[in-house]
């Protein structure tokens, strides 16, 4: 099996410690688009082929924007690595990236009470699983 390269594992790191600004991010991208007027260059015509009903257009918006896309996506792999891990690795992760509190690696050994090298290795392994869930490995 191929082991992750520092940049790849520096990568998948800050992507986690991305996601509780997701729901926040996916709001404003939202907002955004909402408040966003569209210049009319049919002046005078018709509105063929407009979608004239707000809401609907609305959601073809959000459908089609990349920046929604891209964390709907993420957070949808960060949530499927959660679920997939064992409850130490649980553990790990919420202490790490999830719960706000962004402790050092050093900290989250001491919380889980083992070694920084095990700490380290199970590191490893939660990014490994992330990586193939997003199919960088």
């Amino acid at each position: 099996m191929r082991t992750l390269s520092e940049a790849t594992k520096k990568s998948l790191d800050e992507e986690l410690f991305e996601y509780n600004s997701i729901a926040y991010e996916i709001a404003l991208r939202k907002l955004e688009i909402e408040t966003t007027r569209e210049q009319d260059e049919n002046v005078g015509g018709g509105k063929s082929g407009y979608i004239s009903k707000i809401p609907e257009s609305l959601v073809i918006k959000y459908s089609e924007d990349s920046r929604i896309q891209y964390l709907e996506k993420l957070r949808s792999d960060i949530e499927q690595l959660y679920h997939e891990c064992t409850e130490e690795q649980r553990r790990i992760i919420d202490l790490r990236w999830l719960l706000n509190e962004s402790n050092t690696w050093e900290e989250v050994a001491t919380k889980i009470h083992c070694s920084e090298k095990s700490v380290y290795r199970k590191r490893e392994k939660i990014l490994e699983r992330y990586a193939k869930i997003k199919g960088k490995m």
